[in-house]
């Protein structure tokens, strides 16, 4: 049944926007020395974890739902929701790259777009390939209940 959440073991705390912000050195503006602020806004984050909750509502089979406050492997949403992240900032820096030169200088700081698709191409396609496996693990699973 599509409602029915699949047996899945994992930690049960929800993912915080600062774990997130920890796997991707988010932290601090400090620590952010070219704009000096945090990359990415607290809804970027939950929309994140959004978007990697629904790729695996989405992926047959539909053996369960999930939303960010429940969803079971912490370390996999973290890697979704962190794939997607990474890839809306390609797209922000792609659209505002711009070379401009000034006294001999040449500056290029939003040129960052193809770094950071890399980094979403690895999580996005370690995560995907996740999902694919571990539904099809508990959907076989599934199949063998014992009925007592």
């Amino acid at each position: 049944m599509a409602d029915e959440k699949p047996k899945a073991e994992g930690n049960k705390t929800y993912v915080t926007d600062n774990d997130l912000r920890s796997f991707l050195k988010d932290n601090s503006p400090l620590e952010n020395t070219l704009i000096d602020d945090l990359e990415f806004s607290a809804e970027d984050i939950r929309q994140a974890f959004t978007y990697a909750c629904d790729r695996w509502n989405d992926q047959p089979p539909y053996i369960g739902t999930y939303d960010y406050v429940d969803f079971p492997w912490r370390s996999k949403l973290i890697a979704g929701a962190a794939s997607y992240l990474l890839q809306a900032a390609a797209h922000r820096f792609r659209r505002n790259a711009l070379q401009y030169s000034a006294g001999g200088l040449t500056v290029a700081d939003q040129e960052k777009y193809q770094q950071y698709d890399q980094a979403a191409e690895r999580l996005s396609q370690e995560f995907i390939e996740w999902v694919v496996m571990n539904k099809r693990s508990l959907n076989a699973e599934s199949g063998f209940a014992v009925i007592g």
